[in-house]
């Protein structure tokens, strides 16, 4: 699927594919159509958008395929505001299946709207299995009463790793990429990923200055949804029309491309961004300047080439971008950063602790 989930559950099923005496399939959506070919795993495209119509055929399909573990990644916004698959896994443990999940935001309990999110989760939170997450301080950053609802869950903090290749551009590369993108030699700012509310993304409009900069929106933007509307007549309306290039859904070598041929990339996340955010990553893979937010750091990080601003601080991410657009690196990002082998690694390990 076109998200990070949808590259973070690819690049896992891949590599666990190809471990000797481990078989793998990935229940998805029907519109994860046509399945590229020489995938080392299998894959079943059942749903037909999550309804709860697809619960039948889910289960049958997983009771066939007779799985030693099903592994549940969560959330993603492809699953919109269907409930069945926040039922999924309890209904296949009435089928005796051992269940493992991936939480990969926080599930917080500080306000009223996470407070919901953390009442849906709450059977997938009671169930029995193993809990992957993908972020840091995970059980501190919960209340203590959700906490508890968790202690019985064989738990695993395993970080993410890059989801796009990295690549390298000579100066000619560089200037037919952003040709390409833009007809003026004004500043690249570019954005990499979903776009949704939490995301800020129309914080760029108020962070870049129409005047230097063109704004380069690596994502897909849908008319029918009332935030990507906003974006899209935003970028078409002074001053930004003729200085924003909506590229739509791109190929994973054509993401690092661009990247790599930008000035800048900037994440102005309401909730703070991290090493966990895929599409930051990989910006900072191709050697970039990144500028994003976070509510633990502040400031600037020369030594990864990233700018940590407070969320919503529209004017501190306005004079970073000006102070430090256009600052390379050499690339490949943080030294600490996970690869797919030992993510892979990690994964078996726990599904073997959860059969134990």
């Amino acid at each position: 699927m076109k998200c990070g989930i949808g590259d973070y559950t690819a690049q896992l099923a891949e590599t666990l594919g190809k471990r000797p005496g481990v078989t793998v399939a990935v229940l998805t959506d029907v519109a994860a159509q046509p399945i590229p070919s020489g995938l080392s795993f299998e894959v079943l495209p059942l749903a037909h958008g999550w309804k709860m119509s697809d619960a039948l055929p889910i289960m049958q399909a997983v009771r066939q395929w007779k799985p030693d573990i099903v592994h549940i990644q969560y959330p993603t916004q492809g699953y919109g505001r269907q409930k069945l698959p926040w039922l999924v896994p309890s209904l296949l443990t009435v089928l005796g299946m051992p269940i493992v999940l991936t939480w990969h935001e926080y599930f917080l309990q500080g306000n009223l709207i996470q407070l919901k999110g953390s009442l849906l989760n709450l059977p997938n939170a009671l169930l029995p299995g193993g809990l992957v997450v993908v972020r840091p301080n995970y059980h501190a950053m919960m209340a203590p009463w959700y906490r508890r609802l968790i202690r019985h869950k064989v738990f695993d903090f395993i970080p993410n790793a890059l989801a796009i290749p990295v690549v390298t551009l000579n100066p000619e590369e560089r200037s037919a990429v952003r040709a390409r993108l833009a007809t003026d030699a004004r500043e690249l700012i570019a954005y990499f990923g979903f776009v949704y509310p939490a995301k800020g993304v129309e914080l760029l409009f108020e962070i870049a200055n129409p005047v230097r900069h063109h704004l380069v929106l690596i994502c897909d933007l849908n008319a029918t949804d009332p935030y990507q509307k906003m974006i899209l007549e935003r970028s078409q309306t002074a001053p930004w029309a003729e200085h924003v290039t909506v590229t739509g859904f791109l190929a994973a070598e054509e993401v690092s491309r661009t990247l790599a041929a930008a000035d800048a990339v900037v994440f102005p996340f309401r909730e703070g961004g991290g090493k966990w955010n895929t599409s930051l990553q990989g910006a900072l893979a191709q050697g970039t300047f990144v500028l994003t937010t976070s509510r633990e750091r502040h400031g600037d990080d020369a030594a990864d080439n990233i700018y940590y601003a407070r969320p919503d601080d529209v004017e501190d991410m306005r004079q970073a971008l000006q102070t430090y657009s256009e600052r390379r690196a050499p690339g490949t990002g943080p030294h600490d950063w996970m690869d797919w082998g030992s993510i892979a690694e990690a994964h078996l390990r726990l599904y073997a602790s959860v059969l134990s």
